[in-house]
């Protein structure tokens, strides 16, 4: 009986002893701590980031001097943002093996997320030096350098990791990336083009490709690799404008516009992507569907300042001009500089005659854009109406002294001094624009203006035959004519003139002055049968159109003396 209770009592001890064993081989093994690490890792990749740190939780407190425990769990407070408990993770792996770059590499990358770059940088070295062939330390280098500007030694990290490891393809997407911060589009294309070759980020990668070939001018590749990234993902509205804004480019305006509807059915829209299309058709001039499309980025974001820009454009296109200067009036008070939008608000303010106002808004929008040599004759054009000759003449002054060949610069000015009373230096900026630009109708036209105004009659004649010589259907020229064959005392050639501008000028006072004068010149004793005879022929001709009493009154004239 003795026996068999102490052979029990033997078995007890032995089983306490095994437990306690068992107990001690569960703490201090790498088995099960390795098997919640791995675990984690896999549910961090798949994006469960609160249950891999339970596991990593658990695998360290299984073996509390795994130091890959701590990094993984580090690296998961790094994705939440939570810099102070990565770091203090990445430390306890440090302190476990004083000799691990992966820590040391995470724990710089933290740094430099707080901003503690100098820190950061130390950290890195140390990294490095621990274990200077490991390309992950130098691609989160890279990733430092870049975030902080630093691109030129941040290519030199990303250079050096693909030479360690030319089978990863982070780091040339990374790389591409930062050159195409730095509008190096070619070269970012035969970065990102790496990364194809192993099937990673493939939307992203055609998506930039497109990009770079968009910002290169190469519509035709544009087209080609947003195509290729729809294919690869249909719901992502990035390539569509891309694509839609290389066939615009292309002048394939259908399949610019079969694109916007294809990405509305398919793709997760955005306000920017209505405002896109909304340019896209008010540059095919699709005004009415523009701004439908318009109003619809409007609603979503109305205080948005391209929105209210383009909305502005676009009644200002349909000759809506009220509602286009509101909408300029709403993009200066989000920007007061817009420039514009203060030099539309002048244009417009001009048009209505409020030459003040004009002026008002011409300079603020001088203000904003210094070297717009166009502001300038503006503002002169402005002084001009308001005969402030003085100051027309400095701003035409400066309007020619940043554009010596701006040739209306040169007939505004002209025009002006001829108004405030001097003529010789008129005349010489006249000649200016004829000398810059002899083969031009429009030229020939306005010099001849100034010689007309001035007296200089056999010169101005000759500018107007000019004029028509290099455009026949100038019809302002006819109209020249016969106020310079009149003046040189001719009125049978001047109504030979006034016959060929009857239809567009018929019904102006000028024309109807000028008519008159010449009429009269009719009625004078010492005409010829002849030439009353064409005078009557040209008064019946015109009475036939219009009604006009000082007309009928002159031919009833002519016929008295025929008669």
């Amino acid at each position: 009986m003795r026996k068999s209770v102490s052979k029990i009592l033997d078995e007890i001890n032995k089983f306490d002893d095994y437990i306690s064993n068992y107990k001690k081989l569960t703490i201090t093994s790498e088995m099960p701590s390795t098997a919640y690490l791995n675990w984690g890792i896999h549910l961090a990749n798949t994006g469960q980031l609160d249950v891999a740190m339970d596991k990593f939780n658990t695998a360290i407190l299984m073996a509390n001097q795994n130091p890959n425990a701590y990094i993984n769990l580090g690296i998961a407070y790094l994705k939440q943002q939570n810099y102070t408990e990565a770091i203090k993770n990445f430390k306890k792996a440090t302190k476990i093996d004083k000799l691990n770059a992966r820590a040391y590499a995470m724990w710089a990358s933290a740094l430099s997320e707080i901003g503690d770059f100098k820190a950061a940088v130390e950290i890195y070295k140390l990294a490095k030096k621990y274990d200077p062939r490991n390309p992950e330390i130098y691609l989160n280098w890279g990733i430092s350098l870049a975030k902080y500007n630093n691109k030129k030694e941040a290519e030199e990290k990303f250079k050096a990791a693909v030479a360690l490891d030319p089978l990863n393809p982070t780091t040339p997407f990374l790389w591409g990336m930062l050159l195409i911060e730095q509008g190096c589009y070619e070269e970012a294309i035969k970065k990102l083009t790496h990364c194809l070759l192993f099937n990673q980020n493939i939307f992203q990668v055609y998506y930039y490709i497109a990009f770079c070939y968009s910002k290169l001018s190469k519509y035709e590749n544009a087209i080609k690799f947003a195509q290729k990234a729809i294919e690869e993902d249909e719901t992502k509205l990035e390539p569509y404008m891309i694509l839609a804004d290389a066939y615009m480019n292309t002048c394939k305006e259908d399949l610019c516009l079969e694109t916007y509807k294809k990405a509305e059915e398919k793709a997760v829209l955005s306000p920017q992507f209505y405002a896109s299309w909304g340019n896209a058709l008010q540059r095919h001039n699709h005004i009415e569907e523009a701004r439908e499309k318009l109003y619809k980025a409007f609603v979503v974001t109305p205080g948005n300042e391209s929105i209210l820009f383009t909305l502005g454009t676009n009644y200002l296109i349909s000759g809506e001009k009220e509602e286009a200067e509101s909408f300029f009036n709403k993009v200066l008070e989000l920007n007061s500089s817009h420039t514009q939008a203060l030099y539309n608000i002048a244009a417009l303010n001009y048009e209505k005659g409020d030459f003040e106002k004009a002026l008002e808004f011409y300079k603020k929008s001088l203000d904003s854009n210094k070297k717009a040599k166009h502001i300038f004759f503006n503002i002169a054009n402005c002084y001009y109406r308001l005969n402030n000759f003085d100051e027309s003449k400095k701003y035409y002054k400066k309007c020619i002294e940043y554009n010596p060949k701006f040739i209306q610069g040169y007939i505004n000015f002209s025009n002006m001094l001829l108004d405030a009373g001097e003529e010789a230096e008129a005349l010489r900026k006249a000649r200016t624009a004829y000398l810059i630009q002899k083969e031009s109708a429009d030229t020939n036209f306005a010099y001849g203006v100034i010689l007309l105004k001035t007296g200089h009659y056999e010169d101005a004649y000759e500018k107007f035959q000019n004029t028509l010589k290099i455009n026949p259907s100038y019809c302002f020229a006819y109209f020249a004519l016969a106020e310079t064959a009149w003046s040189m005392r001719k009125p049978a050639k001047a109504l030979e003139y006034l016959d060929e501008a009857m239809e567009k000028f018929s019904q102006t006072p000028d024309f109807l002055s000028l008519q008159e004068k010449i009429l009269q010149e009719f009625t004078e004793p010492n005409v010829s049968q002849y030439e009353v005879q064409n005078a009557l022929k040209y008064c019946n001709k015109f009475l036939e159109r219009y009604n006009n009493i000082k007309v009928d009154e002159i031919r009833s004239k002519l016929i008295q003396l025929i008669t």
